[in-house]
Parts: structure tokens; sequence; C-alpha cells
């Protein structure tokens, strides 16, 4: 064995130093390639004029994402859909148009030039760019907000079901509160799945539950009672008469006294209440996506990734114990867990 590097060594570290992976998606995306190309391979050139570009970088952007397996090259400057790239287009199953705009938007951006800070003193690098928080800035900036909301909502389309389906404890829950549930697409994603859930609570701020109720489509779960709403802020105030309490993907933006806060609130509420959090639990063998997400967290608003081990020891100071943690066949995990004796 040698510590002398490889050149394959030196290739792979200079690899990493480009970003043009999300910017190429989120062109292409933006240009709608994968929808130029849906009735079979075109040439650069075609491509470029029908889609109002410049052949040249765009063979150059469309050759990064070849690389990784998201077109295809059948023959030279020639390019074809795969699988993924079918993803990229608007309004078909598991579309990923709107996320590839975000995980490229300008202010994310920003902010990982600036993960040397978070790094340096475990504060949000988006504050340092921006001079206020990331939910403020949001709440200023309408067309990002809308784009991060859709970005958010597509994200639990996606996965919602597929997580849900992982997780048949469920079915076992009478009524069911959803924390942060935003516009309720996870929430009724369970509802729909488990006909013997008697009723689901959205919980969340009074504007986000604005948004929901204006959704026609779950007009039916709403007139039928099966469906409620709870506004508010829920680390001051939870429904009670739950059986079981849900959140997806957002424990890991808050701390650790957050997090223990609202799980004795919800301990108060309903006693005999379990947790199911469908969260990113971070460990020696997670995937990219996970890894790549946590810096996220650090670098827009100090959040962080926690272990299993951590969840089990804050849920152990709000008198829960963690019982497993469920794969779901996705990124994510359920993370379960009961009212200790």
């Amino acid at each position: 064995m040698t510590d002398q590097p490889s050149i394959e060594d030196i290739t792979a570290v200079q690899e990493l130093m480009f970003p043009s992976a999300a910017q190429a998606v989120r062109v292409v995306a933006e240009l709608g390639i994968a929808d130029l190309l849906v009735d079979g391979p075109l040439p650069v050139g075609e491509l470029a004029a029908k889609a109002g570009a410049a052949a040249r970088p765009l063979s150059g952007a469309l050759r990064v994402l070849t690389v990784e397996g998201v077109f295809a090259e059948p023959s030279p400057g020639v390019f074809a859909n795969t699988t993924r790239s079918h993803l990229l287009r608007r309004g078909v199953p598991d579309s990923q148009y709107v996320m590839s705009g975000l995980g490229a938007a300008d202010w994310l951006w920003a902010s990982y030039g600036a993960l040397g800070h978070s790094v340096r003193t475990g504060a949000p690098a988006f504050p340092k760019v921006y001079d206020t928080h990331l939910w403020a800035w949001l709440g200023q900036h309408p067309e990002q907000a809308r784009q991060f909301n859709d970005a958010m909502n597509e994200f639990s389309t996606t996965l919602g079901p597929r997580i849900v389906s992982s997780y048949t404890e469920f079915a076992k829950a009478g009524v069911v509160a959803d924390l942060g549930g935003g516009i309720g697409t996870y929430l009724t994603n369970i509802l729909d799945a488990y006909p013997s859930v008697e009723r689901g609570v959205l919980v969340d701020q009074p504007s986000v539950i604005e948004q929901a109720k204006s959704r026609t489509d779950i007009d039916p779960l709403v007139r039928s009672g099966r469906l409620g709403f709870f506004p508010g802020d829920f680390f001051a105030d939870v429904p009670t008469g739950i059986d079981l309490y849900v959140t997806k993907q957002i424990t890991h933006s808050w701390s650790d006294e957050k997090l223990v806060s609202l799980l004795k609130r919800c301990r108060d509420a309903s006693p005999t209440a379990r947790i199911a959090a469908a969260e990113l639990v971070q460990t020696k063998d997670a995937p990219r996506f996970v890894r790549h997400f946590d810096v996220m967290m650090y670098v827009t608003m100090a959040g962080f990734l926690r272990t299993a081990e951590e969840y089990a020891e804050l849920f152990g100071q709000a008198g829960y114990e963690l019982t497993r943690v469920v794969p779901t066949g996705t990124a994510f995990s359920i993370i379960e867990a009961v009212p200790a004796k």
C-alpha cells in the first residue's frame, strides 16, 4: 500500500471542483430540452434552434448530464432522452422540474458560496449573504417563495406515496396530526392510502393553512370530515385527541431544544399518541443525496440531519422511546416512537 496518489485520484478530486451539473440541469429544464426530444434523438444544432439556445454551450451542458446518465448521446453531437431526463419535464409523473430550478437557485448558490462561514462558525451562511434569515427573506420575495413551496410540494408528491406505503402502522391510527404539513400533500397521501384513518388534522401557520384550504382537490376530504385544519404555531399549541403525530422533512430545521419542547407539548396534549417522523437520517452509509442535503441545511438555516442515536436521545428527553427506524425505499426513513412507560 502506498500513499502516493494515482492519476485516477487526482482526476477524481479535480472533478469535484466543477459546479456544472446542477446548473446544467436547471438550464436544460428551463429550455424544455427533454420535451423537444420526446419524439426521438436530435442533432444538437437542430435542438438548439428549437430551444432558442447556442449549439456549442448547449452540447457542453448536455454532455455533462450524459456522463450522469440524464441524457444519452447515441452518436456524436446527437442527443436523446433517458428515463431520467423525462423527470425534467413539466407535468409528467414524478416530475422534478421545479426542484431542478430550486437546486440551482441564485439565493441558494450564494449561500453555498459562504459555506466556509458555516463550517468555521456553525452559523448559517444565508444571513451573512443576505443580512436576514431565510424565512424572512422568502416572505419578502414572493416569486422565490412560490418556487420554494412548489418544489416542496413536488418533492412530497413524488416521494409521499412511497413513504406512506412503507409504514402500514398508519392504518392503526384513528386521528393523525401532521405538524408543519404545508398544504396537506403528505397528510392526504396518508388518508388516501389508509381509509381506516378516521380523520387527519393539518397543522401549520395560518397563511399556509389558507393555501391548503384553497385546494379544490381536497374538498371531498374536507366535506366528509376526514380532513381538518389547525392553524397556528405548533411550538405554542398542538391539537389534542391525537393517536399519531407525524412530520415529514422538517425536524432538521430545528435545534435540539426546540424539537424536545415540541415533543413534550405533544406528550402533554395527547399522552398516548405515537410519533412517526419521516426524516432523512444520517448514517455512515448515507447516500449522496442525504450528505448534500445536510450541507444545504447548514448553509441556509444552520439545520442538520441527525443520526438514529441522536433522535433516540431527544425522544427520551421528551418522554418517548424510539422503537424503530423504518426504511421506505427512498432517502427517507420513518422514525417511530411511543410514549415511554
